[in-house]
């Protein structure tokens, strides 16, 4: 039986680590990032050149969070907020942002996080932890028709480069005010929900 030693990866210098990472895609960094405090740390102070922003899709029928470069998908997270009991079996448990998740893997750099109660909380520790480890601007396209409680996904973006809420189903002028009032958009608001 052989004797296999691991490799001290965190241990190495600091440019030899960093030019390590910047040969890294998006998903590896993530991944790294998501196995220890240190390697957080680590990959939070190295700068990535690769991603450019983070956009979140929020409707009814399905939730991602991804990281992009430019419009290309570098990693891609689907939140399934149906409960799927046949494939429990591959889904992995993970602690983002102190959040306990269950996450599946399911190619190079699609993952899915099985978060059938309350998928805004899986959200908001996928999104707080990528924006401490990328340090990138939020994109988020809201759509909230036919979502009960919608409200509750607005913590997830307080701060967003770019806000697109949209919707054909209206929703009151006190839902609006509240998204107006908690959510800062520094570049772009559209707003394309009839309000009644």
């Amino acid at each position: 039986m052989s004797n296999f030693s691991c490799f001290p990866f965190l241990k190495l210098p600091f440019l030899p680590l960093q030019k390590v990472v910047h040969n890294l895609c998006c998903t590896e960094i993530t991944e790294l990032s998501l196995c220890s405090r240190r390697s957080k740390r680590l990959m939070q102070s190295i700068r990535h050149p690769e991603p450019t922003h983070i956009e979140i899709t929020i409707d009814r029928r399905r939730m991602y969070v991804s990281l992009m470069h430019r419009f290309e998908v570098c990693s891609l997270w689907s939140i399934i907020a149906e409960y799927e009991k046949r494939l429990l079996e591959f889904y992995r448990d993970d602690i983002i942002g102190g959040a306990s998740v269950r996450v599946m893997k399911l190619g190079d750099s699609r993952f899915n996080i099985d978060a059938p109660q309350q998928p805004e909380n899986a959200i908001k520790a996928l999104v707080n932890h990528m924006k401490e480890v990328f340090k990138l601007p939020l994109i988020v396209d809201f759509r909230p028709n036919g979502m009960n409680d919608f409200l509750r996904f607005i913590p997830i973006f307080p701060v967003c480069k770019r806000f697109l809420l949209y919707g054909t189903e209206p929703i009151s002028s006190q839902e609006l005010k509240y998204i107006e009032d908690n959510v800062v958009v520094e570049e772009r608001y559209n707003c394309m929900i009839p309000v009644n």
